[in-house]
């Protein structure tokens, strides 16, 4: 069974007022402080087209607050193709999820929201 963080979805704002939303793993830099993902997702958010510069991540209370997003399921079905090692092999699993996440890897961009822009431009 899955853990509720096992997948997370993190809203990022810009410095022009808007917010993109991203889905990634959660929780495995550390189990209670959202403040290293935030960090990583603040970080990696930088490499997509957003309507300003990233300013400020928060880990979302939970998917929902992502699922209006253009890509959500998209997201969450290729999240849930990949099953997490519990037991022996999780430490390891963990360590590489969290290595290729502090190189901007794991994130996926769900669509942004709050632009001036329309999203078919």
């Amino acid at each position: 069974m899955r853990e509720v963080d096992d997948v997370v979805a993190v809203q990022v704002t810009t410095d022009a007022g808007g917010a993109g939303f991203f889905m990634t793993w959660g929780r495995i830099q550390d189990p209670v402080d959202p403040g290293p993902l935030e960090t990583l997702t603040l970080r990696a958010s930088s490499g997509f087209r957003l309507n300003g510069r990233p300013v400020k991540a928060r880990v979302c209370s939970s998917l929902r607050e992502a699922a209006g997003e253009p890509y959500f399921y998209e997201a969450l079905l290729a999240f849930a193709r990949e099953s997490i090692p519990y037991g022996d092999g999780y430490e390891a699993w963990r360590t590489a999820k969290d290595s290729a996440m502090g190189s901007g890897k794991g994130f996926v961009f769900l669509g942004e929201t709050n632009t001036d822009t329309p999203s078919d431009a």
